[in-house]
C-alpha cells in the first residue's frame, strides 16, 4: 500500500501475478484524540422592549468603567431565539467534535465546519484561540441569539447566550 494525499490507496494483484490496480479505496480521516465536550445554555430571559415591565434608572452621564460594563452585558433570549441557537449547537457539535479528534485548528477548517452545519459564512466568526493551537469560534443568529466557544485539543466547549448591548457574538476571553 502507498500513501496519498486525501487518503490510502490499496492495490491488489491477482494470484497468478498478471493482475493490476483492482480497486482504489480511499478512507476519510477519523477521529485520533479524546475530546470532551462542555456545554453551556443561557436560560430564555424577560423580553426587551415595549412589552418589558423592566426599568432601569441611571444617573447620566455613566462612568466609562460602567459604560464597558454595560456594553458587554449579553441581553436575554427570547423563547425562539433560544430554540434557535439550541439547535444550532445540536447542529455543529459534531463538527466541532470531529475538528478536535482530529487536531485541525485551524480558522478555515472551524469556518467550513460550521458553514458545512448549513450557517451562512457572514454570520460565523473565527479567531485563533489565545493558547494556540486552538480557534474560537461564534455564530450570530436571529435577533440575539449566539453559539460561541472554542475548540483545541482535547477540548470543545459550546456557549449558547445572548449578544452583547452592541449586538456582537464575540466573546474578548475564553
Amino acid at each position: 500500500m502507498r500513501l496519498v494525499q486525501g487518503g490510502l490507496v490499496a492495490l491488489a494483484v491477482g494470484a497468478a501475478g498478471c493482475g493490476g490496480p483492482v480497486a482504489e479505496e480511499r478512507a476519510a480521516p477519523t477521529p485520533t484524540a479524546v475530546c470532551t465536550t462542555t456545554y453551556t445554555a443561557a436560560d430564555v430571559g424577560e423580553p426587551v422592549g415595549p412589552t418589558s415591565l423592566r426599568v432601569e434608572v441611571r444617573r447620566l452621564p455613566l462612568d466609562p468603567a460602567e459604560e464597558e460594563r454595560l456594553r458587554r452585558q449579553r441581553l436575554p433570549l427570547s423563547a425562539h431565539d433560544h430554540a434557535a441557537a439550541l439547535d444550532a449547537a445540536g447542529r455543529v457539535r459534531p463538527a466541532l467534535e470531529r475538528l478536535c479528534g482530529l487536531g485541525e485548528f485551524g480558522l478555515t477548517a472551524a469556518r467550513d465546519a460550521i458553514t458545512g452545519a448549513g450557517y451562512p459564512a457572514n454570520d460565523v466568526y473565527v479567531q485563533p484561540y489565545p493558547e494556540p493551537p486552538g480557534v474560537g469560534y461564534s455564530l450570530h443568529l436571529g435577533d440575539r441569539a449566539c453559539v460561541t466557544g472554542h475548540v483545541r485539543p482535547g477540548r470543545v466547549v459550546i456557549d449558547v447566550d445572548g449578544a452583547t448591548r452592541d449586538g456582537s457574538c464575540a466573546k474578548e476571553a475564553y
